[in-house]
């Protein structure tokens, strides 16, 4: 199992020991700063996929139009009734703004509106459609959510209630503004034009605000809930495993000046027509100004077994070239390169290998360690350290073992004097640079 599916493991578990305690255990002083915290560590899983979807940018201005939506609707709801009957908020979720609406509003509605937009995107392309199923997503996640909240006090309803405590105009209310909320998110999704498809990512917050809520419903005898709670939990499951994607696996695909035109995944977009794309080109040396040089993993769709450079990879959308090299680094070798410089920002090459061919625009970095690599066997097959002027030297030949695109960029580095008197600052390798 993986570290990650360990953590993912570990957080339901919480989540299940949460609800039992906040069922069983009367609510404590601070009961209003816990929910705070709460609610925006379940936001924190949603918007790193709405970062790397969409840019940090973009990502904070859609949560906060969500955001503002939210804690408008809320706040008319309150002082008219309308749209989901006479009800009032407790103390328990925090300063009310104006007296009226609890702030937390804001981030407890947008992951899950958030979730019911990235399964309505699995399952259809058509906009209307799924503005529609957003709105009876957000129902039926209310039909889970909602008795347990009226059971813990967080909010509760004047006059005849038929569900728990909850009147039927309360989910007339959610449709009513689930399809005014999701018709603003595909607006403005669309006005951000994002390259990479929607992430069914975005649904995790969501995901465990339902998991969460279940359990509560579940350790509440609140039996309808529950098993509603158990069939949406089921259902969201299967489509995140049937759809998601990685953001480490897609490529970016550019035009000649480097400009992002698409996305692509990593593995059927080289071919032997691989269009142009952004990648990157790592050299690590150690204190005594040796190179690491890693053989590829045998099973590598390109140059698999072939020795080259320290490192390299591609670059996520909305990611920095050295964002992008530290955490291929961290993920190929086990290393934390403390320093990183881009050297050859416009490096640009094309090689073939077994019908397979590479076309990047892949800047080259310079970095320096001072620990011992632990490969991923996934991807590294062996490591050595090497001197420079040995590598220099195999580069040279045409014969060389190394891959096309180390012995070019090596020779690259060589000419180049930011390079030289980046290592004179750092190794006895050219040591009399700065006088050239």
């Amino acid at each position: 199992m993986h570290l990650k599916d360990i953590l993912k493991v570990i957080v339901c578990l919480v989540l299940i020991v949460s609800a039992f305690f906040m069922v069983n255990v009367p609510m404590p002083e601070g009961a209003d700063v816990i929910s705070g915290i709460s609610i925006l560590l379940f936001l924190i899983p949603s918007f790193i996929a709405a970062v790397r979807w969409l840019g940090r940018r973009d990502a904070l201005i859609l949560f906060g139009v969500l955001g503002a939506f939210a804690l408008a609707i809320e706040t008319i709801a309150i002082s008219t009734g309308f749209p989901y009957g006479d009800f009032f908020y407790s103390d328990h979720l925090g300063y009310k703004i104006l007296g009226v609406v609890p702030w937390t509003v804001a981030f407890a509605w947008t992951p899950l509106i958030l979730a019911a937009y990235g399964i309505a995107a699995q399952l259809t392309s058509k906009v209307f459609p799924r503005i529609i199923f957003v709105a009876l997503a957000l129902v039926v996640f209310d039909l889970v959510l909602d008795p347990g909240a009226v059971r813990m006090g967080f909010w509760g309803y004047t006059g005849k209630a038929w569900y728990y405590g909850v009147p039927w105009s309360n989910y007339f209310g959610w449709l009513f503004s689930g399809l005014i909320g999701a018709a603003i998110l595909e607006f403005t999704v669309r006005r951000f034009r994002p390259l990479l498809p929607v992430p069914v990512k975005i649904i995790e917050s969501g995901f465990l605000t339902v998991i969460f809520w279940t359990c509560i419903a579940g350790f509440g005898a609140l039996y309808i809930p529950f098993i509603i709670g158990l069939v949406v939990i089921a259902f969201l499951a299967l489509v995140y495993s049937r759809s998601v994607y990685e953001f480490d696996d897609m490529v970016v695909l550019v035009d000649e000046d480097n400009n992002a035109v698409g996305t692509a995944r990593k593995l059927p977009v080289h071919s032997a027509n691989t269009p142009l794309h952004r990648a990157f080109s790592v050299f690590l040396f150690n204190e005594s100004g040796e190179l690491l040089i890693q053989q590829r993993a045998l099973n590598k769709k390109t140059w698999g077994g072939v020795w080259s450079n320290s490192a390299c990879g591609h670059v996520m959308l909305h990611e920095s070239v050295v964002r992008a090299a530290k955490r291929r680094l961290k993920h190929e070798l086990g290393l934390k390169a403390d320093i990183l410089k881009v050297i050859l920002p416009d490096f640009r090459y094309r090689a073939e290998k077994d019908g397979v061919v590479e076309n990047e625009i892949c800047p080259v970095l310079v970095g320096f360690i001072d620990e011992k690599p632990k490969p991923n066997p996934d991807e590294v097959n062996d490591y050595e350290w090497v001197s420079w002027e040995s590598f220099l030297e195999d580069s040279r030949d045409e014969n060389s073992e190394f891959s096309p695109w180390a012995r070019e960029e090596a020779i690259l580095l060589d000419q180049n004097k930011e390079f030289r008197e980046f290592l004179c600052d750092n190794t006895n390798i050219y040591p009399s640079a700065k006088l050239n």
